[in-house]
């Protein structure tokens, strides 16, 4: 099997072709700083730039929302949006916006958003240490350029949302369990057979072990692309400790995206159990580093589920959580015709969400790339291809086929397209390349800048021109007086009821709607409003519009002096 190789006069001839200029590539070889903080300017413009520019849009409010009740209440163990609990998503978002939001003591566009935007840099920081480990600083650093430039990133990154997090939480927990990994191998490694006459012995050695007791050498390829690392994987003898350490921190970060939004473990036992499968180590799950790394895990799980019955009662969680999984993995709660279409149509939104990267990713999937990799750094080129294609596969025949619930595989694909890009780097004389990879990188790094300005001087902006729940929303407060509690009943806009800034509660009907002498303020939909039919006098305060363009109407009930008296 052929690997990368090449000589040193080579690779400066290599390095001057196809890869970065040769001064920089040489600063990021040497250099253990130049690259992070490349990527750290990097990420505090992709990410931080713009991060308050225009009001929450959608499904941002509804985080903020929860998160000023965390700060208002001090309860940070159950959501509750208008006093009732609200479980479709556990905590961890809400926690995170209300930690953020309280140096302030109020939430803001700003600080809702800022969780997701150090995700974000947290996870490029994850993937740059990764490949820097494997293959050098400067693979490292053309892999952590790669994966923030894509659309989803570009929405997600500095959105208050929950995608971005669970992206941080399943990136480190399946690269923790990488590490994990290779320990294991090593540890597997250093303990082969050697035959002396008719006897078997096992011998600790950093070389493999040929089956008549000759040994070859398992160095690192040498190439312009791949320098040596001090990785030397099985010149050192592992420590015994090593494999629970990082099981540990997988299963934490994966209790982290439970704790966050409940699809982490499909992430990562989808990408866990087919890279075990395939390198022939399935029985690494039943060991106790896994089994107790995962009870570790789920301890704090159900240390949160326990708290939050006590609080609640264990109804409205069951409930709330039973009926969310059913609405995602039953078809029988789609409609079949549009389940279809969506199911063929998922892996092409997918890729079509992830240009160019994913059409270049493709290319790992040739035979004869496989070849090109020594069997240490197989195991990465495994990796990812384990952490894309069966999950692809299980979210394409799960109902739900939102491409933003399949986030946290875009991290694979953005690896494979790295592995992809590097190898046409180190060996330009294979490829008929009219540009330089390396330049047509950084054209597209520059590109991608433009794109970052334009989402945030057009695009924001332009989002929520013409719902305004800002203004509606103070509009609502200068009618509500303060020590006034506002009352709902099907209204759902949380944009509107975010800038409106103070406590509202949700009934079941009007009959629920509390006696008093003093007045009472509802705000109500205008189906709600035909139909109204209170014994109290009912002055319309205000006629708006919903973020849907809906009529909502904010009324004054009082009860007349004479029923006062009756009463």
């Amino acid at each position: 099997m052929s690997t990368i190789t090449s000589t040193p006069g080579v690779a400066r001839d290599r390095s001057s072709h196809g890869s970065l200029p040769v001064a920089f590539a040489r600063h990021l070889d040497e250099s253990a700083w130049l690259a992070p903080l490349i990527l750290l300017a990097l990420c505090g413009f992709l990410f931080l730039y713009g991060l308050g520019a225009g009001e929450l849009y959608r499904n941002e409010s509804l985080r903020a929302i929860i998160a000023a009740e965390f700060l208002r209440t001090g309860n940070w163990i159950v959501p509750t949006l208008y006093g009732e609990p609200l479980f479709t998503k556990p905590p961890g978002m809400y926690a995170a916006i209300a930690l953020a939001s309280w140096p302030l003591g109020r939430v803001t566009e700003w600080t809702a958003r800022l969780p997701s935007a150090l995700a974000a840099t947290i996870t490029v920081f994850l993937v740059y240490a990764y490949f820097r480990r494997q293959l050098g600083r400067r693979a490292g650093f053309i892999a952590a350029l790669i994966l923030p430039l894509n659309v989803m990133w570009l929405d997600k990154a500095t959105a208050a949302e929950i995608d971005m997090m669970q992206v941080a939480w399943v990136t480190a927990a399946i690269l923790c369990f990488l590490r994990a990994l290779e320990i294991a191998e090593k540890a597997s490694a250093a303990l082969q057979p050697t035959v002396i006459g008719f006897r078997v012995t096992l011998t600790a050695t950093g070389q493999d072990s040929t089956s008549d007791g000759a040994q070859t050498s398992n160095s690192n390829p040498r190439s312009p692309l791949f320098p040596p690392t001090p990785d030397n994987a099985l010149a050192r003898s592992p420590r015994s400790g090593g494999q629970f350490i990082w099981w540990s921190a997988a299963l934490l970060c994966v209790a982290g995206g439970v704790l966050t939004k409940w699809t982490a473990p499909a992430f990562f036992y989808g990408t866990v159990i087919p890279l075990l499968w395939w390198r022939g180590r399935l029985r690494l799950l039943l060991g106790r580093n896994h089994l107790l790394s995962a009870l570790m895990g789920a301890s704090f799980c159900l240390a949160w589920v326990g708290a939050a019955v006590a609080m609640t009662g264990w109804r409205p969680l069951y409930d709330t959580v039973s009926r969310e999984a059913l609405q995602r993995l039953l078809p029988s709660h789609h409609e079949r015709a549009s389940l279809w279409s969506q199911t063929f149509l998922h892996p092409l939104k997918l890729l079509a969400t992830n240009l160019p990267w994913s059409v270049i990713a493709l290319f790992s999937l040739r035979p004869k790339f496989h070849a090109l990799w020594n069997e240490h750094r197989r195991r990465m080129l495994q990796a990812m291809h384990c952490w894309v294609w069966p999950n692809l596969l299980f979210w394409t025949l799960i109902p739900q086929h939102t491409a933003r619930h399949s986030f946290p595989l875009f991290p694979g694909i953005a690896g494979l397209a790295a592995l992809v890009w590097l190898s046409w780097m180190g060996q330009p004389e294979r490829h008929n390349f009219k540009w330089k990879p390396g330049l047509v990188l950084v054209g597209c790094l520059v590109a991608w800048l433009g794109v970052k300005l334009v989402f945030v001087h057009a695009v924001i902006p332009a989002r929520n021109l013409n719902r305004e729940p800002r203004a509606k929303g103070e509009q609502i407060a200068a009618a509500v007086p303060k020590d006034k509690t506002l009352f709902l009943f099907r209204l759902k806009d949380e944009g509107i009821m975010f800038y409106y800034g103070r406590p509202a509660r949700r009934l079941n009907s009007p009959a629920e709607i509390p006696s008093s002498s003093e007045p009472v303020y509802c705000i109500l939909e205008s189906s709600e409003w035909r139909t109204w039919n209170d014994f109290r006098r009912t002055r319309v305060l205000h006629e708006l519009n919903d973020e849907q363009g809906e009529p909502i109407i904010l009324v004054e009930l009082t009860t007349p002096r004479h029923q006062q008296a009756v009463r």
